[in-house]
């Protein structure tokens, strides 16, 4: 299975570098475009299955990429974003302002600590990869399925696949409506590119083979 991850378009919220996490923010403008050049460059791609996130900005990109790769979306609460808990639709700043240092303590090891309310990595980490092994049963040959998730559900599928060392999480960037790429053959799962920004530019190109 090749399997495309897909972060979804740009948010408001995004611009305004807040926090969200099961929170909803619409698509802006940009965010709009950004989906619909994911979905030219996925649109010839012969795409098999297509899954979101169920929270609106990750559902309203997959609309967009489907509407061109002829599927419908099918969406998944286990493809959230982290929950954030009480740090939910906040800024950095703010966080500080409310919490301290207690920040900075759950960046150093986001895996086993969590906002106050919510959800550590490990447990987006466990509900990502369920998720990829109904995928797998479902798509046991080598067939092209599409994701659209979140950053940070995306940055913690990606490092387990990577086999990075948990101090190196946040040196893996997800941007908006970026596309990485895992394919799997003969059981052996590696990561082809991921963070791929090309296709936002003004000419979609296409990638080899």
């Amino acid at each position: 299975m090749d399997l495309y991850l897909v972060r979804h378009g740009e948010t408001e919220s995004n611009k305004e570098k807040r926090y969200k996490g099961w929170t909803e923010s619409p698509l802006s403008p940009k965010g709009i475009s950004q989906a619909e050049k994911a979905g030219l460059f996925l649109g010839g791609k012969n795409i098999e299955g297509l899954y979101c996130s169920d929270l609106q900005r990750t559902l309203n990109t997959a609309r967009i990429i489907g509407s061109c790769c002829g599927i419908k979306p099918v969406a998944s609460q286990l493809l959230r974003e982290i929950h954030f808990g009480q740090w939910e639709g906040l800024t950095y700043r703010e966080i500080e302002a409310g919490w301290g240092n207690q920040v900075r303590y759950w960046l150093d090891d986001p895996f086993k600590r969590s906002a106050p309310g919510g959800e550590t990595m490990e447990k987006v980490r466990a509900r990502m990869l369920s998720f990829i092994t109904k995928l797998n049963e479902q798509f046991p040959e080598q067939q092209r399925v599409v994701l659209v998730s979140h950053g940070g559900s995306i940055r913690v599928l990606l490092h387990h696949v990577l086999g990075f060392d948990r101090k190196n999480f946040w040196e893996i960037d997800i941007d908006n409506a970026s596309i990485s790429l895992i394919t799997r053959e003969n059981e052996k799962v590696k990561v082809v590119y991921y963070n791929r920004v090309d296709h936002l530019e003004a000419g979609v190109k296409e990638e080899g083979g």
